[in-house]
């Protein structure tokens, strides 16, 4: 498929920070320069750090994607051809041949979806009619009889439907007056003015003629004095009988649709048709009206969503649905995972910096993309936040370079942006517990081990530790419920570049990575800073040594 038509959603991890956020905007804002239908995601809520950088800089805020699995939605055919249920089944055929298609929805006057026609159902209602040696029809509209055979209506009878058998009359009156039940009934014959009014006299419902040729006043005037329907058939009485037989509505031809919403997951839409060993599968509204159509050809493209990744590589942090999805970039920072596999090359960015957002500067530059002024703002703090104003273990000299760049870019000085970043450090501070712990949670794993760490910026650290014991009591049900071996928090204090960590679960491993005391539920850790760079690798080295 083409990327320059299909989305492509850009999106960072599910715990979306400041760095995270902006970098969805550029590298979006970079793909569509390049004439690809990027669009700028989200996997979760933004905080007030996010929206107060958004807020200043006036870029807007990427839209919320929480699932990437593909859905009907993304494979169901929209503009999809209908038949009514009074439809002559001759159309509906006619349509499904003009079409080449095998089915079409069968809906009422408000577009309710009613059954499905198709080849596939015609077949086994007409082969369910061989024994019958008689037709017989139930509630044909005499618009529909006129139409197929393409009949001159005569004289209109007392109700605008026909229903019973269908005689065709090739023997005497006297044959006919003996051997069949005309009352009610349906009577075809040719140019016999004797048939015809002993037809009319005996109560028939419906009085076709065929061969052309009209018949007398006196039929005319009997007919209508009995309330008899007349119409003439310019075909001979073969033809106008298959004709009549093909005028019968749609709906006795139909069967019952399997229906899915749009919304439906496609895995389930799958396994439906496998149950059910159906073709198509009609898609509708809450009301039942139709929305569209999906058949077995349309599951065989590539409908997975596209997906660029930024900020991450993990599964574990990424928007769900992930290993559904056709993921067509990866720009990042952190350590790679190896746990997303692609079918393709694609465009794979990690370097070891600060932050993402340097990266994508560096990538605009080799791209030849102009960078508007107020998303370079943005980039900015992205980098700093990430950083921490640039003194974090994981700065390095390509972060300061990038910052001094878009500083002149933008015409801005560092003591004018510092100000401004830790503002907005400070503004998502909070004591509750369970937003402290999910405010910016990784998972990892390593040797078949799943543990957490969470992390959350502060210039007063201590307010957070006398409050350590409700904390560790939500950390310890969080890691019950997710079956981590440990959970942990870092507290980070960004003045003076230190942090507390706190944790539950297998607290030793945490001791001998760090050299850290848990013994009371949580220890000081002087010069961390970075959850990547400086804690997760050293844990990783003690799980996978043991």
């Amino acid at each position: 498929m083409n990327l320059s038509t299909k989305e492509i959603y850009v999106i960072g991890h599910r715990a979306p920070d400041v760095d995270a956020i902006i970098a969805s905007s550029v590298l979006a804002h970079m793909m569509r320069a390049r004439g690809f239908n990027a669009i700028e995601a989200r996997a979760g809520e933004l905080n007030a750090s996010i929206k107060f950088v958004l807020d200043r800089t006036g870029v807007k805020e990427p839209v919320l994607v929480t699932d990437v699995r593909p859905r009907v939605a993304d494979v169901m055919t929209r503009d999809v051809k209908y038949v009514s249920t009074d439809m002559p089944v001759k159309y509906a055929i006619d349509l499904l041949i003009s079409l080449g298609v095998r089915s079409a929805p069968v809906v009422d006057e408000h577009r309710r979806v009613v059954g499905i026609f198709s080849t596939s159902s015609f077949a086994r209602s007409m082969m369910s009619e061989l024994g019958v040696m008689r037709l017989t029809l139930s509630g044909v509209p005499i618009k529909n009889i006129v139409d197929v055979i393409g009949c001159e209506l005569l004289v209109q009878g007392k109700e605008l439907k026909v229903s019973g058998r269908v005689f065709v009359a090739s023997m005497s009156v006297k044959t006919i007056e003996s051997s069949y039940d005309l009352r009610g009934n349906i009577l075809l014959v040719g140019d016999r003015e004797d048939v015809q009014l002993k037809a009319i006299e005996l109560g028939v419902s419906l009085l076709i003629i065929t061969g052309g040729k009209k018949p007398s006043e006196e039929v005319l005037r009997k007919a209508k004095e009995r309330g008899v329907t007349v119409l003439l058939s310019r075909h001979d009485t073969y033809m106008t009988a298959r004709l009549l037989d093909l005028s019968r509505p749609v709906k006795e031809f139909s069967e019952e649709a399997e229906t899915v919403y749009e919304d439906t997951l496609v895995s389930e839409l799958r396994d439906l048709m496998t149950k059910k060993l159906v073709r198509s599968v009609v898609v509708v509204d809450e009301a039942g009206k139709l929305r569209g159509i999906v058949t077995r050809s349309d599951l065989v493209k590539d409908y997975r969503k596209k997906v660029a990744l930024v900020d991450h590589n993990e599964l574990s942090q990424a928007v769900e649905g992930i290993e559904e999805a056709d993921v067509v970039a990866v720009v990042d920072h952190h350590r790679v995972s190896g746990d997303i596999v692609t079918r393709s090359p694609i465009l794979f960015r990690v370097e070891p910096v600060g932050a993402t957002c340097t990266i994508l500067w560096r990538i605009a530059k080799e791209w030849g993309v102009t960078i508007p002024r107020n998303l370079a703002e943005a980039m900015l703090y992205a980098i700093l936040t990430d950083t921490l104003l640039l003194k974090s273990p994981t700065t390095t000299e390509d972060d300061k370079r990038v910052v001094s760049e878009l500083l002149d870019y933008v015409g801005l000085s560092m003591s004018d942006v510092t100000d401004v970043t830790k503002e907005i450090m400070s503004l998502d501070e909070t004591l509750d517990p369970k937003e402290v712990v999910t405010k910016d949670i990784k998972e990892f794993t390593a040797k078949g081990a799943k543990f957490a760490i969470a992390q959350i910026f502060t210039a007063k650290p201590l307010r957070y530790i006398q409050n350590a014991e409700k904390i560790m009591e939500y950390m310890d049900k969080l890691r019950k419920q997710h079956g981590y071996v440990f959970l942990a928090l870092l507290i980070t204090d960004f003045i003076e570049s230190s942090s507390y960590i706190i944790a539950v679960g297998r607290k030793s491993i945490i001791e001998e990575a760090l050299g850290a005391d848990l013994s009371r539920g949580y220890a000081y850790l002087a010069g961390i800073v970075s959850r990547k760079a400086q804690v997760v690798p050293k844990i990783i080295k003690v799980i996978e040594r043991d």
